[in-house]
Parts: C-alpha cells; sequence; structure tokens
C-alpha cells in the first residue's frame, strides 16, 4: 500500500515517513522546500518526494492519485498572529481540498493530525479526554481556532461516508526537529546558562516516536469518526525545566517567571497588535496557553492504536544529542 503524506518534514512528519516504512508501506511525501540536513534522514532515499502546495488542489490531485491511504499532517503551527485568517488556507483548506480528493475515490483512508489543544485541557487529577468540550475559550489562537475548523470539516465528512481518522497529538519532543518547533524549548535551554519558564501551568508530553506509531497505526486500527489524543506525560513546568537543565548536563540559573507578569506582557503584545496590525510571539491568549495546565490522557490512544508509553526523559535526551548538546 502506498500512503502519500504531507507535512513530512517536520517533526512529526519525519517520524511518520520512518515508520510508515518500518512497517511495509511505500511512501509518497509532498514537500515545498527542504530544511537544512534533511537529506542526513536515514530514510530520506528511501522516500519518493513529490514538490507540490498543499494548498493547490490540483497538486493534491496529482499526488493523491496512486494512493491507497492519506496522512495529512501539514499545518501552519506558529503560535501567532492570532488571525485565524493567517492560517486558513493552509490548515483548513487543505483539509477541504483532500477531503473531496478522498470523497472521489474508493477505499481511501485518511488520518488527519488535529491538535490536542482544540480539547478544554483538563487538570493533573483529571486530564482531559476524546469526550472532554472543545476549547471554545481559546479560539483566540488562531492556530487552536483552524484546527478546530478543520477538525469539524473531517467530522463532517464521516457524516457523508469518508473514511476518517483524528489523531490529536500532544507536545511532541524527539529528535530530527529540523526547523525546529517544539525542540526550540530544548535549544533554548542547552543554548542558555539563565534559564526563565513559566511560574505556573504545565504541559502534555509524548516521545514524537510514539505518536507516530500511533498515527501510522490509525491506518489500520483506527475507528471511523474516531478522534485519539496522543499523550504520555503530564508534568508541571516546575518539573520540567528543572528535568532539562538536569538532562542537559550543563550548570543552568533557573528563574520562574510570575504569572501576572507574563499575562501582563501578553496584554501588551494584544495591545501591540491592534496599533502596528502585526502578530507578537506574546499576546493575551499566548500568556494563557503558557500559563494554565495543558493535561491530557492518551489511555484510548494506547488502547486502540497501541501507542507505546515511552518516558519523556527518553526523547528529550535523545534530541539533546541531536542538537548536539
Amino acid at each position: 500500500m502506498k500512503v502519500l503524506l504531507t507535512g513530512a518534514t517536520g517533526l512529526l512528519g519525519v517520524h511518520v515517513a520512518g515508520e510508515l516504512l518500518r512497517q511495509g508501506y511505500d511512501v509518497k511525501a509532498v514537500y515545498r522546500s527542504f530544511p537544512r540536513q534533511m537529506d542526513k534522514l536515514p530514510w530520506f532515499t528511501e522516500v519518493e518526494w513529490v514538490k507540490a502546495a498543499i494548498t493547490n488542489r490540483a497538486d493534491l490531485e496529482k499526488a493523491v492519485d496512486d494512493c491507497q491511504a492519506v496522512i495529512h499532517a501539514a499545518a501552519r503551527t506558529d503560535p501567532y498572529p492570532t488571525d485565524l485568517a493567517a492560517y486558513y488556507d493552509v490548515n483548513v483548506g487543505s483539509t477541504e481540498h483532500l477531503l473531496e480528493i478522498v470523497r472521489k475515490k474508493e477505499g481511501v483512508r485518511l488520518v488527519y493530525v488535529s491538535t490536542a489543544s482544540v480539547f478544554r485541557p483538563g487538570t493533573l487529577a483529571n486530564p482531559a479526554t476524546e469526550e472532554s468540550p472543545y476549547a471554545f475559550n481559546l479560539m483566540a489562537s488562531g492556530y487552536i481556532a483552524s484546527k478546530y475548523e478543520a477538525q469539524q470539516r473531517i467530522a463532517a465528512a464521516v457524516q457523508q461516508g469518508v473514511d476518517a481518522v483524528v489523531v490529536n497529538p500532544t507536545f511532541m519532543l524527539g529528535p530530527y526537529d529540523f526547523k525546529p518547533s517544539s525542540g526550540a524549548v530544548i535549544r533554548y535551554v542547552l543554548q542558555n546558562r539563565a534559564v526563565f519558564y513559566p511560574g505556573g501551568g504545565g504541559k502534555s508530553f509524548v516521545d514524537v516516536r510514539d505518536a507516530a506509531r500511533a498515527t501510522v497505526n490509525a491506518l489500520r486500527m483506527g475507528r471511523t469518526g474516531e478522534s485519539y489524543l496522543l499523550a504520555s506525560e503530564n508534568i508541571p513546568y516546575d518539573r520540567f525545566f528543572p528535568l532539562l537543565a538536569q538532562l542537559s548536563g550543563r550548570k543552568k540559573s533557573l528563574f520562574r517567571m510570575p504569572v501576572p507578569l507574563i499575562q501582563m506582557a501578553g496584554g501588551l503584545g494584544s495591545f501591540g497588535e491592534r496599533v502596528f496590525r502585526r502578530g507578537f510571539p506574546m499576546n493575551r491568549i499566548n500568556a494563557t496557553l503558557v500559563t494554565q495546565e495543558n493535561y491530557y490522557s492518551g489511555e484510548k490512544a494506547r488502547s486502540e492504536l497501541k501507542m507505546p508509553a515511552s518516558p519523556v526523559s527518553r526523547a528529550i535526551e535523545e534530541a539533546m544529542q541531536w542538537f548536539g548538546a
């Protein structure tokens, strides 16, 4: 079986490509441009690379033509600007194109990579599940709003007979983060002796290779129309950043930033967005996201998609080695 993979140059995508090959699939991967050193990926030459724009329906139709399944992992993931329009074509429009294409082909399954953030996060004691309400209170984030909109398109298409499954990764860590994406926090700790981190909140983390395994397994094991949170360990920042410092093997000075200070900075950023009409890295919604509890349960994915539960510390260590620690 040949699988079309979008987003194959991103952190999850490169590992999904490797996992597909490991499980015996043929892989056709769409790319726009290659990050530096991408050709050093161990399985780079085993992938059929096709240059295409995911916002161009004709390009996607040509790419899907000889494939029997699609994994749509491509997305704009920048935390700013807050405007939904900035994300729409890439995150929603491309999904609409693929759904229209898949609808016309017999027997093609689509696995859509969304984000855990579309669900309202839970607490350490009661992490969110796939049954949790959607995070309408967080839709001021253009990224989250766009992923929610795309996930709703998937749900509607399933009602019309499309065979589609959704996976919702949490914060992924691991090697081969070429751009980098989530690995930026690891590189930040590696490159700075003074490390500032939020004085409240925390995240749900997962080894990107576990997330890739679950994503590929969704091709065979996922139930049509279902969503699967790809979550492993829920870790407060008060534990996560000291862990990063410890695993770096270097002396670090850690400083907790008061939540009110971060929220004040977010308010100023939002004011700047309105005045200067451009995005700011720290704005009101991002201040909320980095200081709240963002905890999720991956029990459903472990049960139905056989997602492993590797220690996040191992993913951090291997990411640090890859970044040149």
